[in-house]
């Protein structure tokens, strides 16, 4: 018998927001916001 042991992750999409004085300032922002486990699969500009 062979015992197998896996983890899984949701594939849950969030989306959150920050702003800055320019880009880079809003893309830190931004970056501090994201949880443990999470990470950032796009950035838009708008």
């Amino acid at each position: 018998m062979v015992k197998v042991i896996g983890k899984i992750q949701p594939v849950e999409i969030k989306e959150i927001e920050a702003e800055g004085v320019d880009y880079a300032e809003a893309k830190i922002a931004l970056e501090q916001q994201i949880p443990e486990g999470w990470r950032l699969i796009q950035v838009l500009t708008v």
